[in-house]
């Protein structure tokens, strides 16, 4: 085996150990809709994430943004919708991250073949109601982004200020 190919399998068998994810995103920014803002509500509207998921985008946005993050959970009992007007009106958020299943495909054949999974995300201004960032992330089979990787496509669609915090750093009290 040549040694691109061998230093090849082992990154990948470091990043497959760790528990890293894979994942491509485009973006798209319409800069003349974005909004100067400070108040950030991250709506879930995945099937299933992890109880830690949505709390760990507090520790990911620069300092001086305050985060708060509603999911679409099966056992609540309030509708999505309901759920997402009660803690934008709590956390009087200027604009919503929205994280959303888009689709799920395989590629490949015979042993080569994997499953991909296709998010669609959406930035909106809350007051205006239209949107001003939109991604599409395309992951290995995983449906949680880390948000440490979204914030930080943020900061290079200059959607956001700042530089990425340290990883223990907490942002907001809600």
């Amino acid at each position: 085996m040549n040694k691109v190919a061998y230093l090849g399998s082992v990154i990948c068998l470091i990043a497959a150990l760790t528990g890293c994810i894979t994942a491509s995103m485009q973006t798209n920014v319409k800069t003349d809709a974005k909004p100067e803002f400070r108040r950030i509500l991250v709506v879930s509207k995945l099937p299933a994430v992890k109880e830690t998921y949505l709390p760990s985008f507090q520790t990911a946005f620069p300092t001086g943004y305050q985060v708060c993050a509603v999911s679409n959970s099966p056992i609540s009992f309030d509708s999505l919708e309901e759920a997402i007007e009660k803690k934008r009106q709590t956390c009087q958020s200027e604009v919503v991250l929205t994280i959303d299943f888009n689709r799920n495909y395989t590629t490949g054949y015979g042993r080569y073949i994997t499953s991909n999974n296709e998010l669609f995300m959406e930035m909106i201004n809350l007051s205006t109601g239209k949107p001003f960032w939109r991604a599409i992330v395309t992951t290995a089979g995983d449906n949680e982004i880390p948000p440490r990787q979204i914030v930080q496509q943020l900061i290079k669609d200059r959607v956001i200020d700042g530089s990425m915090p340290l990883e223990k750093s907490y942002q907001s009290t809600y």
